[in-house]
């Protein structure tokens, strides 16, 4: 299962609107369309978040707009995909 650890996002301003890049565990870097085909077609990613719980990632699919990636609904509101590590 991959692990997410680091993201690129789109800026509007000096807030990040959409990841639009991973990086993985292994050093590989990935588009979000094709995680996000990934993880329609089966395949699980994951991320590491504080206390060293792992947390997973879900596609999202607006109508009439550009699919994307997410957190798995947990404790939190917060996007914890959004406080990894930038690259």
């Amino acid at each position: 299962m991959p692990q997410i650890t680091h993201v690129r996002t789109e800026s509007t301003g000096t807030h990040p609107k959409h990841i639009t890049n991973v990086k993985l565990s292994n050093g590989d870097e990935k588009t979000r369309a094709t995680v996000v085909n990934e993880i329609d077609s089966g395949t699980s990613y994951y991320y590491t978040k504080g206390g060293g719980q792992t947390g997973y990632v879900e596609t999202v699919h607006p109508s009439g707009e550009t699919p994307y990636i997410r957190t798995k609904s947990d404790s939190t509101t917060a996007d914890n995909l959004l406080k990894l590590p930038r690259f």
